[in-house]
């Protein structure tokens, strides 16, 4: 056999091993490697047959040369066409299957205690009142000392309150806010303030480390009990409708004086018409702003009274839906999340 005879056989025998070698090839990468394998210009094996090509006589290089060029195009060719399968094949893999049942988009929608938060805000700002905010971190002063509460009070506790550092802590209920705008604003003052608190409660049924609280205050002259009592009554109406009930208990909290536990009975309808009244469930705490507050704070409590409440959105949240379990609303069950979404069951 000739020399050139002997390259055109190797060229043949190296396009037929490069297509077995395709038939396997399972993704893009590997066909790459076969192109340089076999086309590479500097360590491709048909590159390396080429070379003999200046040992031939020169009337057998065109021979050569045309078997070669062939070779190379049988073999682009090929390695295309495999590419093209294999991204036909992932095309099809990926395509949606149309006899599957169809499957609604994701929707969002306020969390139930959001939703809560936000209607107790409607109703107060109807009534005429404004948002506050305080900070977080706060001060013994601001938390405890400025609401008539001494730090050896068990609330001061380390075992109750989460304390930071030189006598900084995480905010137990959103009362200071209450003593900075009355620092800050001559009364009439008429505002809500709602925010995150935080203590030192075993995580259970009816506690969390951390929670949403919202606190009311009523400054102005000539407050009373009356206008007190007159505001809780409304609200509890417009949140849960004109039948709805309050009862004051007495109470204490250093800050209030006289104080009450507020709570209110229902009327519920049922889905036949028919009405009945629910047990009393308490709802907030609340009283008369103590003078030693309000002088505390720069204001003249012989010239000024009122009024002061705090609630939790996330317990009027459970009443409100029947959900017994609070820590229910912080496990991000999509489940039971879903049923706030609009069209909701709920």
């Amino acid at each position: 056999m000739s020399d050139a005879a002997s390259l055109v056989e190797q060229l043949e025998s190296l396009a037929r091993e490069a297509v077995d070698a395709l038939e396997s090839a399972a993704d893009s990468e590997s066909i790459e490697a076969i192109r340089i394998r076999f086309l590479g210009r500097k360590e491709g094996r048909i590159s390396g047959v080429l070379r003999g090509l200046g040992g031939l006589d020169p009337a057998d290089r065109p021979q050569v040369g045309a078997a070669a060029n062939r070779v190379k195009g049988q073999l682009e060719a090929r390695l295309d066409e495999r590419l093209e399968a294999l991204a036909g094949a992932a095309d099809q893999e990926s395509a949606p299957d149309l006899t599957l049942p169809g499957r609604g988009s994701w929707e969002g929608g306020r969390h139930p205690v959001t939703r809560v938060m936000d209607e107790i805000w409607d109703v107060f700002r109807a009534m005429g009142f404004s948002r506050a905010r305080g900070p977080e971190a706060e001060t013994e002063w601001y938390n405890f000392q400025a609401l008539n509460t001494p730090l050896d009070h068990p609330a001061a506790d380390e075992q109750d309150t989460l304390y930071l550092e030189d006598s900084v802590l995480l905010r137990s209920h959103t009362s200071p806010v209450q003593i900075r705008t009355l620092e800050q604003h001559e009364p009439p003052i008429r505002i809500l303030a709602p925010g995150w608190v935080y203590r030192r409660d075993t995580y259970d049924a009816t506690h969390t480390p951390a929670f949403l609280q919202v606190e009311g205050l009523v400054v102005d002259e000539g407050i009373t009990f009356v206008d007190f009592k007159a505001t809780l009554a409304e609200f509890a109406r417009r949140m849960w409708g004109p039948g709805t009930r309050i009862r004051l208990r007495p109470s204490f909290f250093p800050f209030t004086e006289p104080s009450a536990e507020v709570d209110v009975k229902r009327v519920i309808t049922r889905d036949d018409g028919s009405t009945h009244e629910t047990d009393w469930i308490e709802i907030m705490g609340a009283g008369m702003v103590d003078p030693a507050v309000l002088d505390a704070a720069g204001v003249d409590s012989e010239r000024y009274t009122g009024f002061a409440f705090g609630m939790g959105p996330g317990r009027i949240a459970m009443v409100k839906y029947g959900v017994d379990d609070l820590r229910t609303f912080f496990e991000n069950d999509v489940r039971f999340l879903q049923q706030f979404v609009p069209g909701g069951t709920r």
